[in-house]
């Protein structure tokens, strides 16, 4: 039996914005409903009514597409936030599905809408072995809080997982999105992220690319970037590039930025 521990926040639909819709909806029925009843009320005595008659039809109009457009932007999953993982609850089929914070391997994080310049307000995880993908965005209720917590918690579960795993002579995966402004926009709405994927693997010794290309680990001096920066680099002694990815592309970015920089402070030995 999952321990799901003590429940620490509710992560809902977001109605601040909602309700401005909605009583913005609402007032332009009421005033197209009102345009309407002066129209039937003295549209044979007066002249000049046509141009109230299309205005009150275009109010209605307007509430009515309000109304559609507040139902749409509802998300189809609200999450509860506990000690030990994430309670996601479905609002089509209301089945419910918690997930471990140890479970949670692949995140990405970035930014929707045209006016968010660099704050990355959404995120998209899935836990071990699953194809299906949790979405986070700007219309879940306090949503910077949770996708601060789900990072900090994989960085806090995963991390000495990792360098226990590197330590012993394995490798820790990443996959990396080809095209990740284009291809995050076109997968937003879907649960798979799985096309134009491509993997990075990170060992005690080496990070190698599907395209072949390997860099010892020894080499690398120096890392810079992050969430506030499009591009994370790994750079030698020297200044020089050894290797860049976009960091809204590659998933768990700050986890594989936590662990460039401990072997970069502390190499790893690996055990035989």
């Amino acid at each position: 039996m999952i321990n799901e521990g003590r429940l620490l926040s509710q992560h809902g639909f977001a109605k601040a914005n909602s309700w401005i819709t909605l009583v913005l909806s609402v007032l332009l029925l009421v005033g197209g409903a009102v345009q309407i009843a002066f129209f039937l009320a003295f549209g044979h005595t007066a002249d000049g009514l046509h141009s109230v008659a299309v205005s009150a039809l275009l109010s209605i109009a307007l509430g009515l597409v309000l109304i559609l457009l507040r139902r749409f932007i509802r998300p189809n999953q609200v999450y509860q936030l506990h000690e030990n993982g994430i309670l996601v609850i479905s609002q089509l089929d209301k089945k419910n599905r918690f997930i471990p914070f140890d479970r949670i391997t692949d995140i990405y994080r970035f930014r929707t809408g045209k006016y968010t310049r660099r704050i990355l307000n959404t995120m998209m995880f899935r836990e071990e072995n699953s194809k299906i993908w949790h979405r986070i965005t700007p219309n879940i209720a306090n949503s910077e809080r949770l996708i601060d917590v789900i990072k900090n918690e994989q960085l806090m579960f995963r991390g000495p997982q990792a360098l226990k795993t590197l330590a012993q002579g394995g490798d820790i995966l990443f996959t990396c999105m080809v095209n990740s402004h284009c291809g995050l926009k076109r997968f937003i709405g879907s649960n798979l992220l799985t096309t134009n994927e491509k993997m990075i693997r990170l060992s005690a010794l080496m990070l190698t690319t599907d395209e072949g290309k390997t860099i010892p680990v020894e080499d690398i001096q120096f890392i810079s970037g992050g969430s506030n920066s499009p591009l994370i680099r790994l750079l030698d002694k020297h200044g020089r590039i050894l290797f860049s990815v976009a960091y809204i592309s590659l998933s768990s970015a700050d986890l594989f930025i936590a662990l460039i920089e401990h072997m970069i402070q502390n190499r790893i030995p690996v055990r035989n």
